[in-house]
């Protein structure tokens, strides 16, 4: 029997950093921009008593592979396959590490590519596990950032948040109301389990960047129709999968408040095939709900990663 290489998220952590995450995985959007990449869209099978199970899959050139979960009473349970392009199995991962690793750096791509030059003031909704990995990344990618607004609904969380951030220069605060933290902020991120919309359409800034994680399924929703109508640009990680799961862009287009073929393609971005202008007279949208291609691309950087620490210990 083949002994299989597993990674567990302590040492996933150990080998990959969110910077180097981040450049994996803005190859390898800027590959499926080129076509040498691909990636599916999720797919779910639902039981009863709650139980799911879903799973994705991606070729990023030398790799391919995918991600099964499960998921009951809201928590997930992850395993990652990563092959090499010829079909050998070379090892397989936990999935908490990667994807909170993985999740952070489309955002961190988007915003580099979407935020307004000179953004200061940025608002993280949400306290969940998305968010602490998305404020290192907020104070990571935006150089000017003076001012972090942390909303949650639970103010010890946001509290616990604030604390943790130690960055000079940055003005911390929390806050419970999603409008009143939003307002004027040029960078807005949620990352929430929301079904409904967090915040008015009008307490967003016409120069502002909503990058909208946490809506991955048709029944959530983060953001109004009316926001998503006043947008300049609406970015999609991936347009087809969108159109299955994401609830913001299925509620604004059943009301007519948006329209697909309006849609851009991330990766279409990344490789520098589309160019969004910013305007400062309205708002830019990005919407994640996650493509196995970052999973690989986190995989295959863990999996190098540990086979060149392998060598160099074998060469003590």
């Amino acid at each position: 029997m083949q002994f299989v290489l597993h990674l567990d998220d302590r040492t996933v952590d150990g080998l990959v950093d969110p910077v180097s995450a981040e450049r994996a995985v803005d190859d390898a959007f800027a590959a499926w921009g080129r076509g040498v990449a691909a990636t599916t869209q999720r797919v779910r099978a639902a039981g009863s008593g709650g139980a799911m199970a879903s799973a994705m899959a991606a070729v990023v050139p030398p790799y391919c592979g995918g991600k099964l979960y499960a998921t009951h009473a809201g928590r997930f349970t992850f395993l990652n396959a990563l092959f090499d392009v010829e079909g050998e199995l070379l090892a397989t991962l936990d999935g908490d590490a990667v994807t909170l690793l993985r999740t952070a750096a489309a955002s961190s791509l988007a915003i580099r590519h979407l935020a307004p030059p000179h953004a200061t003031v940025a608002t993280i909704v949400g306290t969940g596990h998305q968010a602490w990995p998305h404020i290192e990344m907020l104070l990571r990618t935006l150089p000017h950032l003076s001012e972090l607004r942390i909303c949650g609904r639970t103010p010890t969380a946001a509290d616990a948040l604030a604390i943790r951030v130690q960055s000079d220069g940055v003005t911390t605060s929390t806050s419970g109301d999603a409008g009143t933290a939003v307002d004027g902020a040029q960078v807005v991120v949620t990352v929430t389990s929301a079904r409904d919309p967090l915040f008015p359409a009008a307490a967003v800034a016409d120069d502002a960047l909503i990058c909208a994680v946490g809506a991955t399924k048709y029944d959530r929703a983060e953001i109004e129709p009316e926001l998503v109508g006043r947008c300049s640009a609406v970015v999609c990680d991936d347009v087809t999968g969108s159109r299955t799961e994401c609830g913001d862009l299925l509620r604004a287009a059943a009301v007519h408040c948006f329209d697909w073929a309006d849609a851009i393609e991330l990766h279409a971005i990344a490789a520098g095939n589309v160019v969004v202008r910013r305007s400062v007279d309205a708002p830019v949208l990005f919407e994640t709900q996650g493509v196995a291609l970052q999973d690989v691309a986190v995989c295959a950087l863990a999996y190098e990663r540990y086979r060149q620490q392998t060598i160099q210990e074998a060469d003590r």
